[in-house]
């Protein structure tokens, strides 16, 4: 999961503006005004007076229960027009990177869009892609940037290069014989467990930046508790010995496993100071402990936004310069995973020309491994090559093609949930459109990323009583923010590879802190199956969940609680009521960005 710092990002968190919310006045002023600070490197009164006018609350990033709505959408889109706007013609009429980026800096610390530190590091760490792109490719304009970043407030309308479509095989869809086996597999899913190297017990768990909890933050503020030795519900990641003990117990309660899956995110949330050499270091230690823990047990990793760096910052194989090409990154993943022997060497072409993988560990079953971390709006990349980036969607529905053809099952592994506000709108709905078409073979989707135990339904297109696919999502080792670390177990039939049942295992972290000498207390807090009442995970038994859940009651309370692992802090409340229930609900049928079309069937249902 992921809070952006930079600049533009830090925009972009603050999302909730419309068409007519920027005037097209002050985008002009305040663009004129960035240039001339950039070239003079002197302030005006007309300057001035725009900052005061468009600065964001001061602080606002030390308070996680800042809601969007706090900040006017009017600031944001202009903001986001005006920079975009002078850094291009800044670059282009020859200003000099530094004076670029200093004035970035500048304005990031007093537009308070972050803390001095955060706004160096982020935009040093950005500014080389935003060259890059700007420098290579004529055609890019301010609102490509805002297009993308903003794209969920309509601040700018999306240029047509945004707008692509994947042909797909058009057949009707070849049936399997789906008769369940009396075989079961046991799968155990983790993900994002953003290991900290910096992590430091008894810390500045108040920081004021993305991430606490560090060496080198100083002292907590008067009044607030410090960092707990196994992690901390606040902005904190996860520490090394914490990372051991959920793998070792992992590996002691489970070693019936099948397969493991791990569906991305290991490096941490310190995004304004990450370097290539510290993800390296971090990514090897993780699969490296994986590796030694789970020795012959199958695992299949994922690709998280976070190995990048930049972090989301996905470049195509046709990137090839070293100071801004991803190519390190999947270079780095395909030793790893090949030569650990998770994966065989036929994948290491599809992951270097791209984070992604297919592999059939057994006859009849396939899984397909993605990395569509490559579509989110923070991705630069997607402004310099908009139409499926890699060409990963395409190989994706040609490999499911190839599966139906074989008579293979297949589950489907990414990162980020297909509904989710940081998937590209284009993306998803084709993304969306491929899982239509071969949902039959599709036995499960599994992702993780932001951190909640919960799930994602796919209804079949203008057919809002039928679910065609079910995604699971396996929550997360980091506590980042206010979670129970977390992973899950899943009985999938040996035939159809269903999911069948799924439990989900945790602690509590506020007791474990309490009794730091020793290992916390791992319990299976719940048989999804048993706690909803259901007689299996069939479609049509999920279909008639999600109507219960909608409404108010013990199960909309229970997926409540559940969704934040029973992390019961800032005074909450498990209480569910119907604007909870519908908002939690809205977010399991999402299954294309920005598409209402779900939620609002889900309103529209009757008491």
């Amino acid at each position: 999961m992921y809070v952006s710092a930079t600049f533009l990002v830090a925009i972009a968190i603050f999302i909730d503006c419309s068409r007519s919310a920027a005037l097209e006045d002050d985008v002009t002023n305040f663009s004129y005004e960035i240039s001339k600070l950039a070239r003079t490197r002197k302030s005006s009164t007309a300057l001035e007076k725009l900052i005061k006018n468009l600065a964001l609350p001061e602080n606002w990033h030390a308070d996680p229960k800042i809601s969007i709505d706090e900040v006017s959408p009017r600031v944001t889109c202009t903001t986001c027009k005006a920079f975009a706007k002078s850094i291009l013609e800044l670059r282009r009429n020859g200003t000099t990177a530094e004076a670029i980026q200093d004035t970035i800096i500048n304005l990031c610390i007093r537009l308070h869009l972050h803390t001095e530190s955060v706004c160096r590091g982020s935009t040093k760490l950005n500014a080389p892609v935003f060259f890059w792109i700007i420098d290579n490719d004529p055609t890019v304009t301010a609102n490509d940037y805002c297009a993308l970043a903003l794209q969920n407030s309509h601040c700018v309308s999306a240029p047509a290069k945004f707008e692509w479509t994947v042909e797909i095989d058009r057949s009707p869809p070849k049936l399997l014989d789906a008769t369940p086996s009396e075989e079961h597999l046991k799968i155990v899913h983790v993900s994002d467990i953003h290991y900290d190297p910096l992590y430091e017990p008894n810390g500045n768990a108040k920081c004021g930046q993305p991430n606490c909890c560090r060496k080198g933050q100083g002292p907590s503020p008067a009044g607030a508790p410090p960092a707990g030795y196994w992690g901390d519900y606040r902005v904190c990641d996860t520490p090394w010995h914490a990372v051991i003990d959920a793998l070792d117990h992992i590996n002691k309660t489970h070693s019936d496993a099948e397969y493991i899956y791990y569906t991305g995110d290991i490096v941490d949330h310190g995004e304004w100071e990450t370097t290539r050499e510290g993800n390296i270091k971090i990514i090897q230690d993780v699969f490296k402990k994986i590796k030694t823990t789970f020795k012959d047990t199958p695992v299949f990793p994922i690709i998280g936004n976070h190995e990048a760096n930049p972090l989301n910052l996905f470049a195509s194989a046709k990137v090839d310069d070293d100071k801004v090409s991803t190519k390190w990154l999947y270079e780095l993943l395909a030793d790893i995973w090949i030569n650990y022997g998770w994966l065989p060497e036929s994948t290491r072409s599809s992951i270097l020309q791209g984070g992604f993988y297919t592999l059939s560990p057994r006859k009849g079953f396939r899984i397909i491994a993605l990395n569509n971390n490559v579509a989110y709006t923070y991705n630069w990349w997607l402004i310099y090559e908009p139409k499926d980036l890699g060409g990963q969607l395409k190989w994706l529905a040609n490999t499911l093609l190839e599966a139906e053809k074989n008579k293979e099952f297949v589950h489907i592994l990414v990162h980020v949930p297909s509904g989710n506000h940081d998937q590209q709108n284009t993306w998803s709905r084709e993304y969306r459109k491929i899982i239509n078409r071969f949902s039959h073979i599709i036995a499960g989707q599994f992702n993780g990323h932001t951190h909640s135990d919960e799930f994602n339904i796919f209804y079949e297109p203008r057919n809002f009583s039928n679910i065609i696919n079910i995604a699971w999502n396996g929550g997360s080792i980091t506590t980042w923010s206010y979670v129970n670390p977390n992973y899950r177990t899943y009985t999938v039939n040996g035939k159809t590879y269903d999911v069948e049942d799924a439990d989900n295992w945790m602690y509590n972290l506020t007791e474990a802190n309490l009794t730091p000498e020793k290992r916390p207390n791992w319990v299976k807090s719940y048989s999804f199956k048993e706690e909803y009442g259901l007689k299996d995970l069939s479609k049509r038994s999920i279909s008639d969940l999600v109507v219960e859940l909608s409404k108010k009651g013990p199960k909309s309370t229970a997926y409540h609680r559940h969704m934040a692992k029973d992390a019961k802090i800032k005074g909450n409340s498990w209480n569910c009521d119907k604007k909870c229930a519908i908002k939690n609900v809205c977010k399991i049928v999402t299954s294309v960005n920005n598409n209402n079309a779900d939620c609002n069937y889900i309103k529209g249902l009757k008491p």
